[in-house]
């Protein structure tokens, strides 16, 4: 083996220097880039874990229930653990770090799950998704890692924009949380809780009224109690108002604005408003005050007030006065009858009322009792506003300004008349008694006639009392009179209207009312007639002349003064004539005797007043008489002779003995009286007319009363007298010797006591006229 061979020398490495850092040594650091970008990435998008302090863990799952904000996932429950006190669940929850800014003191969280109930059905989309908490950010406050969770959502004002409320009601009703509030039955709220007021003496309502309606709340607007159902009025004006389903079941509120009212501005968050029992309540209107006295029964709330049958107003409620002497009714009047609410309004109850005059106010009997109003259009123009008004007990008499005559009637008494009476017209209603008062000088009655019907009364109508019924009777018969059956129970007054061309009459145009109908067609004119004394006579005495009834006695009474009777008298329409100066009354009476016996009918048809009229036409009128009790004694008959006759005694001479010539009655003694001076006897005859041409001068006058006996021892026994009627009741005879001319009227004569001899021989041939 060669060892000189030697062993190559061993090629040099060429060595080539490199880079110090190789790039396989990039791929750490690229990994720990990657890992710590992850770390940062892990940690920087790492939810911000919070504890939510809930009531129960009920619904709530680990890992799984979300917490939603706006309908997007904003956490998730990562743990779920009870409190230490085993009272409360404590549930982690991670949120999204976004929300970092909104875990504030502020911030609320509550469990939304499914919730059926009467307000309806919450929570619907739980069904599908799970429960899930609720989150309410808010970034003004201060930030927390701990919260305690709603046990309920919160209000619906305090989870969106709205105008949130307080309704002040003395009681809750059916209201609750959730009940709709509704505007023109649409809803626009609800309300979202309820508690005592601060004083526990109302109950405060939140509602919250969703942001798009918020401007339909004013500051006057009006809230009541929607819910349930509400019947209102009477059974003919039954009213049902409600406002939708849920209402009824849930209750509600409603709400309104008064158009007639100023606009005001939109409420504000917060503010508070009554809350109103019902509708009614809370309308809008005037209000007023009625007192009426306590012996009125107004009854329950809401008693209607009608003016002319139509609603303007509703009484709210009653109260006593303070000082317990009445009745105030506080009363809401509607706006459009504002104008009625002036001085001279006039309220009064109506109620069903059975009386004598029948059955009035039926119609409160289904639509209950209610006020009645009504105001003259005088006082309506005058237009002096009051809202404090006295209400009367019964109906007050028709205004001035009604439809309608409205009429005066002065009378002496009331009789029987009453308010409501029935005003006739050939026995058919026309009108009523409005009121009555006591006057200086009787009653004043006021009446309405319908308007229908005032035609019929103009200047010459005449009214008359037909209250109850009229009897009168007597020997010439009986008659009873009455108006209708309504006016025979409560009192009437009928008219008639003689001349349907008179004058027409305006409103308050008096009349006189009669008595009774007679009383009221006694046309003509009206005397005075002096009795001594009323003994027979009565009010209707008729006056007569030569038998014509020309008049009758209206009135008697006495004078106190003077001591005599004063009567009142109605002479005929055309008899007027008999009242002159120089006419005589007297007064005729029945007269009984043997021979003597006159005016038997008085017995049957009652006294009479005879009238003489005075002489001459041109005599002046008179109106006040002195009546004689009887027969003047200087009254001379229509015809015939009168003469005079003196005597010392007037013997049994009366007045319609008889006067005897030749024993044949030719006249009569026609009264008496002492001479002046009183030593003789003034006795007036009347010769008739036929046989005045047998009293000349030479005449002699003697008294033939009685029976003449002359007894003489060798005469013998002479009886004479003139007649049985001379022996009976008295006479006067007369002779004349021969003819001669007739003596004139009012001749006097003495009488002698008794006949001469010759004088009964006298037997002149004298012509009788005929």
């Amino acid at each position: 083996m060669n060892q000189n061979t030697s062993a190559p020398e061993p090629a040099r490495a060429n060595i080539k220097k490199r880079g110090n850092l190789s790039p396989v040594w990039l791929l750490p650091v690229v990994a720990l880039l990657i890992v710590v970008w992850l770390a940062w990435k892990s940690v920087s998008e790492a939810g911000i874990v919070i504890d939510v302090q809930f009531q129960n863990g009920r619904g709530i799952k680990q890992g799984k229930t979300e917490v939603m904000l706006n309908g997007i996932a904003v956490g998730k429950v990562t743990d779920i653990a009870m409190s230490d006190d085993l009272k409360s669940v404590n549930v982690t929850l991670e949120m999204d770090r976004r929300m970092s800014s909104s875990l504030t003191d502020k911030s609320r969280f509550w469990l939304v799950r499914p919730q059926v109930s009467v307000a309806g059905i919450s929570g619907l989309d739980t069904l599908v998704s799970g429960n899930y908490i609720a989150f309410q950010p808010d970034d003004s406050g201060v930030k927390r890692r701990k919260f305690v969770a709603l046990p309920s959502p919160p209000p619906l004002g305090e989870q969106e924009e709205g105008l949130s409320l307080t309704l002040r009601a003395k009681e809750l009703s059916s209201i609750q949380n959730g009940s709709p509030v509704y505007y023109r039955r649409l809803k626009i709220g609800e309300v979202s809780s309820y508690n005592l007021s601060v004083d526990d003496q109302y109950v405060d309502v939140e509602i919250f009224i969703k942001p798009q309606f918020a401007h339909l709340v004013r500051r006057n607007t009006r809230f009541w109690n929607a819910g349930g159902v509400e019947l209102s009025g009477s059974l003919t004006n039954l009213k049902v108002r409600t406002q939708s389903i849920v209402s009824i079941v849930q209750g509600g509120v409603s709400l309104y604005t008064p158009e007639w009212e100023q606009e005001f501005p939109e409420a504000y968050q917060g503010d508070v408003f009554p809350l109103y029992r019902d509708y009614d309540e809370a309308e809008a209107g005037i209000a007023v005050e009625i007192d009426f006295p306590l012996d009125v029964a107004l009854g329950q709330e809401k008693t209607r007030i009608l003016f002319h049958g139509k609603e303007v107003g509703l009484v709210r409620d009653t109260q006593l006065k303070d000082d317990y002497s009445g009745i105030t009714a506080n009363v809401i009047i509607r706006p459009d009858a504002v104008n009625l609410m002036v001085k001279g309004a006039r309220f009064w109850l109506v109620k069903p009322s059975i009386g004598l005059r029948g059955v009035s106010g039926l119609e409160t009997l289904l639509g209950g009792r209610y006020i009645n109003m009504d105001v003259s259009n005088k006082d309506i123009r005058a237009a002096i506003p009051k809202r404090h008004f006295e209400g009367l007990a019964s109906e007050p008499p028709a205004s001035p300004s009604a439809p309608g005559l409205h009429l005066k009637l002065r009378a002496g008494s009331l009789a029987g008349i009453s308010h409501g009476s029935p005003v006739l017209f050939r026995k058919m209603q026309v009108g009523s008694v409005q009121s009555h008062e006591l006057t200086d000088d009787g009653v004043l009655i006021r009446i309405l006639v319908n308007p229908a019907y005032q035609h019929l009364v103009n200047d010459s109508s005449r009214f008359w009392n037909v209250s109850g019924i009229t009897l009168h009777g007597g020997l010439q018969g009986f008659s009873i009179k009455a108006g209708t059956l309504n006016s025979m129970l409560a009192g009437g007054i009928a008219f008639d209207t003689p001349d349907r061309t008179s004058g027409k009459v305006k409103n308050g145009t008096d009349f006189i009312l009669y008595d009774n109908s007679e009383k009221a067609h006694q046309f003509g004119q009206r005397i005075t007639l002096i009795f001594a004394t009323a003994e027979g006579l009565r009010v209707g005495t008729k006056i007569k002349y030569k038998g014509l009834v020309v008049g009758h006695l209206t009135d008697l009474k006495l004078d106190q003064q003077e001591g005599h009777i004063v009567a009142d008298a109605l002479l005929g329409e055309n008899s007027g004539w008999v009242a002159h100066e120089g006419s005589r009354f007297w007064l005729v009476r029945p007269k009984l005797g043997l021979t003597n016996t006159a005016n038997l009918e008085t017995l049957v048809t009652g006294q009479y007043i005879e009238v003489l009229p005075g002489s001459g036409q041109e005599t002046a009128a008179e109106t006040r008489f002195t009546v004689e009790m009887a027969v003047p004694d200087d009254l001379p008959l229509s015809n015939g002779l009168r003469l005079q006759l003196v005597s010392s005694q007037l013997g049994s001479i009366r007045r319609g003995n008889p006067i005897y010539y030749r024993e044949i009655p030719v006249g009569t003694v026609t009264g008496y009286r002492l001479a002046d001076p009183a030593s003789q006897v003034l006795i007036f005859i009347n010769i008739e007319e036929r046989y005045k041409s047998l009293v000349t001068r030479k005449s002699r006058f003697w008294n033939a009363s009685g029976i003449e006996v002359k007894f003489g021892l060798f005469s013998g026994a002479q009886i004479r007298t003139e007649s049985l009627e001379a022996l009976l009741a008295g006479g006067i005879s007369f002779a004349t010797p021969e003819p001669g001319e007739p003596v004139a009227p009012g001749y006097r004569f003495t009488m002698a006591e008794e006949p001469e001899s010759q004088w009964l021989r006298w037997a002149p041939a004298i012509s009788i006229s005929q």
